[in-house]
């Protein structure tokens, strides 16, 4: 009797974890694992990583693109970037992207998404990465797919820098074999002196003091240049504290506290924004 009690047991034990595994699977039929490396930049392979096939041997009409045909960068403008896959036949594709700066290729801007549904960011090792999500790598209309994310420039003239693109079209065999592997580069080099630069970040039109600070600190914005939005953002452009304007009567004079912003010990720029301008100046916390 103890015998069969014991051959009982494990039989649910073995039904259980079956029944997990199947409700596991099913509740997320698109997951994938973030694997970053594979978007043909300097150090990395492309898709044929992972899949077969020779890089750029398919059919496939690739577009990658930033809006405007823009093929310079404003240190700080956020760009709004496009990535097109036309094949014949396929109904799986996917894509992968990555900015360096090419003095070092170190990563460089802030990917933003703009369909949180259909891309999403990620960190592999010390390099940041946008791409498809798996269950948006089925084709929109045949043959067809496209996603849109936005990337920020850095704050300041980091010399010239390249997005990286691996792209994939897939016979979705649920296999590496009979895949196309492409990729595509965009260079973007700084803007002319005519845009933002360093010498903006120390406009005459903003003082910071004390600058470095402990703690408070007051911005003083020259009268003309009504202030209506206050952004904090650090060296890689993402906001990390908005601050409130709008209890401010004297609309040129802002007093703020490091300490009670939860503001770290670092270098960060203040972004100042009015109706018809942007003011950027840098302040370092001790």
């Amino acid at each position: 009797m103890k015998k069969l009690s014991v051959i009982f047991g494990l039989f649910v034990i073995v039904i259980v974890l079956a029944s997990w595994t199947i409700l596991n699977t099913n509740s997320s039929p698109c997951d994938a694992p973030l694997v970053g490396g594979h978007t043909g930049a300097p150090g990395e392979t492309s898709c044929s990583g992972c899949h077969a096939g020779t890089d750029n041997s398919g059919t496939a009409n690739i577009t990658f693109s930033i809006a405007g045909g823009v093929t310079q960068y404003t240190p700080g403008q956020v760009y709004s970037v496009t990535v097109s896959i036309t094949q014949t036949g396929i109904d799986k594709m996917g894509f992968s992207c990555l900015a360096l700066k090419n003095s070092n290729n170190t990563t460089i801007g802030n990917f933003q998404l703009t369909d949180a549904i259909r891309t999403r960011t990620y960190v592999d090792g010390a390099r940041n990465y946008v791409s498809h999500k798996p269950c948006a790598a089925d084709v929109i209309s045949s043959g067809f797919n496209e996603w849109t994310f936005n990337w920020q420039a850095p704050l300041t003239n980091e010399g010239n820098i390249t997005l990286y693109l691996g792209a994939l079209t897939t016979n979705h065999n649920h296999a590496t074999t009979g895949d196309f592997p492409y990729t595509r580069s965009l260079v973007l080099i700084p803007a002319s002196a005519t845009g933002i630069n360093e010498t903006t970040y120390e406009s005459q039109f903003i003082k910071v003091f004390p600058n470095p600070t402990h703690d408070k600190f007051e911005i003083k914005v020259e009268s003309g240049n009504e202030i209506n939005e206050i952004k904090i953002m650090d060296l890689h452009g993402k906001v990390v504290k908005t601050l409130n304007v709008t209890d401010n009567s004297e609309k040129t004079n802002y007093h703020y506290s490091a300490k009670q912003l939860g503001l770290n010990a670092g270098v960060y720029f203040i972004k100042l924004s009015s109706a018809n301008n942007q003011l950027y100046k840098k302040i370092i916390i001790q």
